[in-house]
């Protein structure tokens, strides 16, 4: 009986000790690679980098995963010779990433020796598989233009070690078969290249399944897809979105997520999804990402309750920013830091000794950065740091204007024109210097297959007189100018105005997802006259014709410029 009693008491007492560990085993044995969560953004194409959005590329992998995202989708493609590749498509966007066509598919070993954009190296399944193993939180979704099975099967056999890691895309539901039975266990239904969707059907085939999301390009969405999908429980991914406000419509009408290259996973779970800094537009408030500002005063606080303070730093100064601290700032990069409290208890006197408490009770830090130049200030966030590096300060247009051999009349040409060089952002327009923008993103002059240089559409067109330029979902660009309403659809060279239609020699294109276009377009729109020499391009007044003699006095004078 002792013996009995003795043997319960050592049960219970191995049952006290063991329990707790196998409560606590979960959390720090378990593989991250087996967790399965619902991220709310998945970087999209790699993720954007330096201000490239969708690349594919080994830079921008790598950016991703220290910027917080663990879903990272990829396009991919098989070589060949049958070895996967990140690549986008053969055709539609190669000119875009690697400046040439592939009339057919190219070997491996031909891929490896591309760059994206001239610059970034080139990912493949193989370089992925070392940089899985070492973030086994990471997951990668596919996306291919090919074949899907035949993609998912080369994975499977050839990477069997990183499929737990791999979220796979199917595009109709004959598929979901085939991609079970190679193992992949997490699917994600994706609508992009279906022509009807039935949404009975589709929540039944999801819900069966066992479906982990469906996902839906923006303008699917917008026709109630999301919301009708959303309201039978299912988890609905929009792509691509990359501008905050975009986003939050999303998800109030039901996503639970989005593919993005510009949103940064903190701005949806970590402080920044509740206080931001803003700015007001057409009487709205717009998240804050890269703006020229009079002053502090001139910015919001997003989401400050009633009892709470916000208060900006710069630098590690411990001391409130005045407006005469900005005055008294050097020109360059400076942080500025917004830091947030609840309560009446204000951080600068704790820091000051003069509040007791505790002084990190309910304390939150946004970082930011400011720029300051001879036009002022500017305000960004800190994924745009990349901006800064690229700013260059123009040179004394004047000064090398007045030292030219130029006559009074070319002198007063020069002085009216919009002077740009291939390669850079800055650009000179009525003697000043200025950069080449696309809403937030600074963009360099381009060349075209055929040697011909492509302006950043918006802000050329704004400087010659546009009152405004936009582009919808289906890359159907409109441009007003003066009483002309002037439209194109990017990667066309049809400009319609009008009943009027008029062809022009070379389209409009993207770069980075942004309109370019050449000389002649600008001619067309705005009457404008154009030459290009070399690497330069000049758009001067319409009624101005100069001789080869005067254009190469012009060029001349330009180059010094850059």
């Amino acid at each position: 009986m002792k013996r009995t009693i003795t043997s319960r008491i050592l049960i219970l007492l191995m049952i006290q000790i063991i329990l707790p560990l196998i409560q606590i085993i979960p959390v720090f044995a378990d593989d991250p690679a087996e967790a399965v969560l619902y991220e709310r953004v998945i970087a999209h194409g790699g993720g954007s980098y330096k201000g490239y959005e969708t690349t594919n590329s080994l830079e921008a992998l790598n950016h991703s995963i220290r910027s917080g995202y663990q879903y990272i989708e990829l396009d991919m493609e098989l070589s060949s010779d049958g070895k996967i590749i990140m690549l986008h498509d053969w055709d539609r966007t190669a000119l875009h990433y690697y400046g040439m066509t592939f009339d057919q598919k190219i070997s491996f070993h031909d891929f490896l020796a591309l760059k994206v954009h001239g610059e970034f190296e080139v990912l493949t399944f193989d370089k992925l598989v070392p940089i899985l193993k070492a973030h086994r939180e990471v997951r990668i979704i596919t996306d291919t233009k090919g074949d899907n099975l035949k993609l998912l099967q080369t994975i499977a056999s050839k990477y069997p070690e990183v499929t737990n890691q791999i979220i796979t895309q199917i595009y109709d539901y004959d598929q979901w078969d085939g991609a079970k039975e190679l193992g992949f266990d997490t699917i994600i239904f994706t609508l992009y290249t279906m022509d009807e969707i039935d949404t009975k059907r589709l929540s039944s085939f999801v819900k069966e399944k066992d479906i982990y999301a469906v996902a839906m390009p923006d303008y699917v969405a917008e026709k109630g897809y999301c919301t009708a999908l959303a309201k039978e429980g299912i988890r609905v991914y929009v792509h691509p979105v990359s501008v905050y406000e975009d986003a939050m419509l999303y998800l109030k009408q039901g996503a639970w997520g989005v593919y993005s290259g510009t949103l940064l996973p903190e701005e949806f779970e970590g402080a920044e999804r509740d206080y931001y800094l803003a700015v007001s537009e057409n009487g709205r408030l717009r998240k804050l990402t890269d703006e020229r500002i009079k002053g502090l005063e001139s910015i919001v606080i997003y989401g400050l309750k009633a009892g709470e303070t916000g208060t900006f730093y710069l630098n590690d100064s411990p001391v409130a920013a005045s407006a005469t601290d900005l005055l008294a700032l050097s020109e360059g990069k400076h942080k500025l830091i917004v830091e947030i409290r609840h309560g009446k208890a204000n951080l600068q006197n704790y820091r000051a000794g003069q509040t007791t408490g505790n002084p990190a009770e309910s304390e939150i830090k946004l970082e930011y950065l400011l720029w300051k130049d001879s036009e002022g200030l500017r305000i960004l966030h800190k994924k745009y740091e990349y901006r800064l590096e690229s700013i260059k300060s123009g040179k004394d247009f004047d000064s090398i204007v007045a030292k030219s051999d130029l006559t009074d009349e070319l002198r007063e040409v020069m002085e009216q024109s919009l002077i740009a060089k291939k390669g850079e952002y800055l650009f000179y327009f009525q003697g000043k210097a200025d950069t080449f923008m696309n809403g937030d993103e600074i963009l360099p002059v381009q060349q075209n297959r055929s040697g011909n240089l492509l302006l950043p559409l918006s802000t050329a067109v704004k400087r010659l007189g546009a009152a405004s330029v936009s582009m919808d979902n289906r890359k159907d660009i409109s441009i007003v100018l003066g009483e002309t309403r002037n439209l194109i659809m990017a990667d066309t060279n049809l400009v319609r105005n009008g009943p009027w239609i008029t062809r022009l020699n070379q389209p409009v294109v993207l770069y980075m997802n942004k309109a370019m276009a050449g000389g002649e377009f600008y001619q067309h729109i705005a009457g404008v006259t154009y030459f290009e020499e070399g690497d330069l391009i000049l758009l001067i007044p319409g009624e101005i014709h100069p001789d080869k003699r005067s254009r190469n006095q012009m060029v001349q004078t330009a180059e010094k410029l850059f």
